[in-house]
């Protein structure tokens, strides 16, 4: 990676820390803070952090990677058809029981998911969805970028997701299809899970190969780990050891001094 995009990217990074920290509020009581009060506030605010990481830096380094390897970072958001075609809820409920019945001998590929919901929506009468709204919290796009006539979009989770939560993936990915579908049915579409980095010392498909066995997703085509998916966006190898390289530097540099009085507000 560039010198110059290492330092785009590292002051991102540190703006991002600062803005979140910026709008922390004190956090409510809890009867712990009667035994452990400053254990308890740093365990709150950096838990915070750790939960915001995905817009507060994962989504912005990814922006800002894509950008400078060439692709347009899409803004509009993909919503819901309202009312959801009555076909294409049929195709889609279909497939997601389909892909979820670990009875089921024969997989159902992320390919022929994508060729049964476009043409679905390709039998939609336009008239029949009266308007878009947003999806549910939790659900929508991450990050939707476009390049060389292909959409591609992620939603960032956490890196060691449960059984459930492979469940909730195969669901999420299939309804944003149904739903970009029924606005474009032609258009080409990428939708993947990303997992920002490896927290294991083992491969992580290996650490979690017990779940990702029963799990209904289509694990070459639904799932980017680690460098799969910042690769893609920098169009570079191994960029994921470049960006913790930053983090090391802020490490090394004090940046968590910058924080000390709302860490130890009463030192």
């Amino acid at each position: 990676m560039e010198e110059s995009t290492k330092k785009i990217i590292k002051e991102n990074l540190k703006k991002s820390i600062r803005n979140f920290f910026k709008h922390q509020k004190n956090p409510n009581y809890q009867v712990l803070d009667d035994i452990f009060p400053i254990e308890r506030r740093i365990r709150s605010l950096i838990g915070g952090l750790e939960t915001s990481l995905g817009t507060t830096c994962w989504e912005p380094i990814a922006k800002t990677l894509a950008t400078l390897n060439g692709f347009e970072i899409v803004t509009a958001k993909i919503l819901k058809p309202e009312p959801f075609p009555t076909i294409l809820q049929n195709e889609l409920n279909q497939l997601i029981d389909e892909r979820e019945n670990k009875y089921n001998t024969r997989r159902v590929l992320t390919e022929e998911c994508i060729e049964r919901l476009r043409n679905a929506a390709l039998q939609i009468n336009p008239e029949e969805i009266v308007k878009y709204t947003s999806p549910p919290p939790g659900t929508g796009v991450d990050i939707h970028f476009y390049k060389n006539g292909i959409e591609y979009i992620f939603d960032i989770k956490t890196t060691q997701p449960n059984q459930s939560g492979f469940k909730g993936f195969n669901k999420q990915l299939l309804e944003w299809y149904a739903y970009r579908f029924a606005k474009t049915p032609n258009v080409k579409l990428e939708a993947r899970i990303a997992i920002p980095f490896n927290p294991f010392k083992k491969s992580w498909y290996e650490k979690q190969k017990s779940m990702l066995f029963g799990s209904p997703l289509d694990i070459e085509r639904d799932i980017w780990v680690e460098n799969e998916f910042w690769d893609f966006c920098s169009g570079q190898k191994n960029t994921f050891e470049d960006l913790q390289s930053l983090f090391i530097e802020l490490g090394t540099e004090n940046f968590a001094a910058e924080f000390h009085d709302i860490f130890y507000p009463n030192e």
